[in-house]
């Protein structure tokens, strides 16, 4: 996807919050998590999704303390 469709998607959400953004990120980071213990993937890509996932759950309990 270029800039310029990525800028249409988030036109067409004007009422997308931080909140909800990160929300959606965390959903879609722990479908490629499953995704990627079902297909026994390397260890180095399940630990980056893993840590990927730490980060947004991080960020959504500061979005949702702040």
């Amino acid at each position: 996807m270029d800039n310029q469709s990525a800028g249409t998607l988030l036109q067409k959400e004007p009422d997308l919050t931080p909140l909800a953004l990160t929300e959606r990120h965390l959903d879609e980071w722990l479908q490629l998590q499953d995704y990627l213990r079902e297909t026994h993937a390397p260890t180095d890509q399940l630990v980056y999704c893993r840590r990927q996932v730490t980060r947004l759950q991080l960020d959504l309990y500061q979005l949702r303390n702040s």
